[in-house]
């Protein structure tokens, strides 16, 4: 066994790439094997410090060897992937996905595929896990880390060693929890959010816990922090993440490694993981990209059967990489030199072209990236994120008649509306923020109650700016208003928040609460002086329309589609939107409120369209296209509609 071998770290890295790899295969046990990423983080950080720690200390720490090796022992399986991911891209992805694979190559090459991803993860942003290169974001992270701690630890004297890195540990983490509140998205992909997990490591490799009452606690310790890194996995505490599950998954990781129990070199089943440990590198790196091609081509529910063979693929791919790729470069005697740099240079310049190269493929036909845009109304500025304020981008018209109000449905009307109101238009729009004056949706993924409270601002902004601006006599709202109707979709447990004499107070989800909240905000608005006109939302199957139907007409492979051509079934429709039926008749029945629906153009007795006058209608497995958006409001008449809703009244 080699010199500094340990197994027990070996079968962490082993559990870890287990958690992930099972996470991505979706079999519904590991709901939080996302985990075994922080306990990546964890053992990088500890066993580069140490590293670092011991050349610096015996004086041989030269920075350019530092990143040579990194270079060796990281590159070669990378560019592998990467290559072959390029090369497959073209035939699988969708067209938008495939402009944004070039970011992502860039961002890999780069390390700084963290900073690419997070760009491409706006409200109506591809999908993550139809990103080939997704994984990539870690490695990023890593390396980013790395390239200010070896100047940390040569330029800091080393007498400050252990307070400098404690601050580093203590500032990240707090910045950690502070993001979840109010920046999800950063706080997982940045480094400053992420760092505290590395950094927890450093703090290991760096402070001396021989002491014996620390080797008394690690020892009570030791078994607890096994059972919590097989457990929290598995039965996580459901609240956001990187937070408490990373916390608990990060401290049990680091009491494994101290504790170094000998039994871990003997029990069969850590001895089988450490198996798994070393070759965890080239699984982490092939595992993902067969995932995210299959779910390019699976636009509805994908069967186990298919994700465990997909999963079985990566295993064997990442298997060969070791074999064949990781394991011999390693091997290899090589030292830094100018001719080594300028090999590297070449290769990722050749890496990072290469999906230009290969994606310059005739491709006879529409242009779906464009069709399948954001449809974000007028502008991507209209996409709210924080409180309403009028933008100049957002309307036609200095003093607009018409107020478009509501979440991502409303604003996919806006091109519509448009074509079919010559009197001015105004959007006020804003993700999953349905238009109710008092009551905003609230979950355990991502909505979190900071943004509830923020929807709720926006909304009375709203009822602000309606007030003040007399020249709007007419209101267009649109949801789905699922999150308002239905306590869980599978992926949030939805709850309401409402404002009450200054408190923010939950509320259940259901019928009744959502009936009485419209009913109020419908007053409310027509206390103004305004009409409203409520627009349902169009059809929807359970599936991605819009990419299934770009892939049927471009010949490529449609996996999981409920028809042959993508049409939606009405049933499955009528099923799926019952609630939201029954909310929208009922609020008919109590306020008169005009409706208006897709229906009558779109569906018949058995099936709904996917396209209209040969294009296609949906962006995704629900919005319009702005095309689309046009040409359904001219065949409703919505002139007419819109017309009679917000003519003077007598």
């Amino acid at each position: 066994m080699q010199q500094g071998f340990r197994v027990d770290i070996q079968a962490l890295r082993g559990l870890a790439v287990s958690l992930v790899l099972l996470y991505h295969a979706d079999f519904g046990f590991f709901k939080a094997g996302f985990l075994g990423v922080d306990i990546f983080f964890v053992i990088s950080g500890y066993l580069i410090t140490t590293l670092i720690k011991k050349e610096i200390e015996r004086g041989t720490f030269k920075f350019s060897e530092f990143y040579f090796r990194r270079a060796k022992r990281l590159l070669p399986a990378a560019y592998t992937t990467f290559t072959v991911t390029a090369v497959v891209a073209p035939f699988v992805l969708n067209a938008q996905e495939s402009q944004d694979f070039f970011k992502q190559m860039l961002g890999a090459v780069t390390f700084t595929a963290n900073l690419a991803l997070l760009f491409q993860s706006g409200y109506f942003a591809g999908a993550a896990d139809l990103k080939p290169l997704l994984h990539v974001w870690s490695l990023s992270i890593e390396e980013q880390y790395y390239l200010f701690l070896p100047a940390l630890l040569v330029f800091l004297p080393r007498r400050l060693w252990r307070g400098g890195m404690l601050f580093l540990f203590l500032a990240s983490i707090s910045l950690c929890f502070a993001g979840l509140k109010y920046k999800p998205e950063w706080t997982f992909y940045l480094l400053p959010t992420r760092g505290w997990e590395l950094a927890l490591g450093s703090l290991a490799a760096i402070y001396n816990l021989r002491a014996k009452w620390v080797q008394v606690i690690l020892k009570w310790l030791f078994w607890p922090s096994v059972v919590m890194l097989l457990v929290i996995p598995v039965c996580p505490t459901g609240l956001p993440h990187p937070g408490v599950d990373a916390v608990l998954v990060c401290f049990a990781t680091l009491l494994v490694i101290l504790r170094r129990h000998a039994l871990m070199d003997r029990l069969l089943p850590v001895r089988a993981l450490a198996l798994v440990g070393n070759v965890s590198y080239s699984l982490y790196l092939s595992h993902w990209p067969p995932f995210a091609f299959l779910k390019n081509a699976a636009v509805g529910p994908v069967t186990w059967q298919l994700s465990l063979f997909t999963l079985v693929v990566g295993v064997a791919l990442g298997v060969l990489l070791y074999r064949f790729v990781e394991l011999p470069t390693r091997r290899l005697q090589l030292h830094p030199s100018r001719r080594f740099i300028l090999g590297g240079l070449v290769a990722s310049m050749a890496v990072m072209t290469l999906p230009v190269v290969v994606a310059k493929t005739p491709d006879a036909g529409l242009d779906f990236a464009h069709i399948r845009r954001p449809n974000d109304g007028f502008a991507a500025p209209c996409a709210y994120e924080s409180d309403f304020v009028p933008k100049i981008e957002c309307r036609n018209s200095d003093n607009p008649s018409l107020l478009v109000w509501g979440d991502s449905y409303a604003m996919h009307l806006v091109s519509g509306i448009i074509a079919s109101w010559p009197h001015g238009v105004v959007q006020a729009t804003r993700g999953s923020c349905g238009p109710f004056s008092n009551l905003a949706p609230m979950s355990n993924v991502f909505y979190l109650q900071p943004w509830a409270e923020s929807c709720l601002k926006f909304n009375r902004d709203v009822l602000a700016y309606l007030e003040q601006t007399k020249s709007v006599r007419l209101v267009v709202m649109s949801s789905p208003f699922k999150q308002y109707l239905n306590p869980t979709d599978g992926k949030h447990h939805w709850q309401g928040l409402r404002q009450i004499n200054g408190k923010f107070v939950e509320q259940e989800v259901g019928l009744e609460n959502a009936l009485a909240a419209m009913v109020e905000t419908i007053r409310e608005v027509r206390a103004l002086g305004k009409d409203v006109v409520i627009i349902s939302p169009p059809p929807a199957g359970g599936f991605n329309v819009g990419a299934c139907t770009e892939r049927k007409m471009q010949g490529k492979l449609v996996i999981a589609a409920p028809t042959a051509d993508c049409t939606i079934p009405v049933d499955f429709y009528h099923a799926s939107y019952a609630l939201t039926f029954e909310f929208l008749q009922r609020l008919n029945s109590e306020t008169g409120v005009a409706l208006v629906s897709f229906d009558p153009v779109l569906c018949d007795e058995k099936q709904c369209a996917n396209k209209i006058d040969g294009s296609p209608v949906y962006v995704d497995s629900g919005h319009l296209t702005h095309e689309a958006s046009v040409l359904l409001a001219a065949k409703l008449n919505m002139a007419n509609i819109l017309g009679e809703a917000g003519a003077p009244k007598r």
